[in-house]
């Protein structure tokens, strides 16, 4: 893979990386590429809204269903060889420089790939009380794509 330019209004404008996201981060792109979602860690204390005894919880509005259902991805799993951390609440991980794929696979089912990683996957009619909960908890969190989401209410 080659070093790609970040995209215009990104906090990393001019930056060329090869992205990549670590294992444990992984659930978190096994959905439609455009697809708002609210991922977290239920915390220890957690508010009726956030609590789940799965390990991991990803919430999208029931719009993308259809979308996620014909969805199909591939991952490529890369050489680590030369990735710097640079945000390790996303998990993300680049390198400026190219870099091998060592493995290419495809994602047919996105929501049995989540159930296979024990993610528990919460369809909403709106993102936003997921994203005011997950921000007040103060815990770990990732808000993906949410300029695509239902305008707050």
């Amino acid at each position: 893979m080659t070093p790609r330019p970040s995209p215009p209004g990104t906090p990393h404008e001019g930056q060329s990386w090869v992205w990549g996201v670590d294992d444990e981060h992984l659930a978190n792109y096994l959905l439609p590429r455009e697809c708002p979602r609210v991922c977290w860690v239920p915390p220890v204390e957690a508010t009726h809204l956030l609590d789940s005894p799965a390990p991991r919880v990803i919430a999208i509005e029931y719009g993308w269903l259809p979308t996620l259902a014909d969805a199909g991805l591939q991952v490529h799993e890369l050489d680590p060889s030369g990735f710097t951390m640079l945000d390790a609440i996303a998990g993300y991980w680049v390198a400026d420089h190219d870099v091998a794929v060592r493995r290419r696979y495809t994602v047919d089912d996105c929501p049995t790939a989540l159930a296979e990683r024990g993610v528990e996957l919460r369809l909403t009619t709106s993102l936003w009380p997921y994203v005011d909960a997950v921000v007040a908890a103060g815990g770990p969190f990732s808000v993906v794509r949410i300029r695509n989401a239902r305008p707050r209410p």
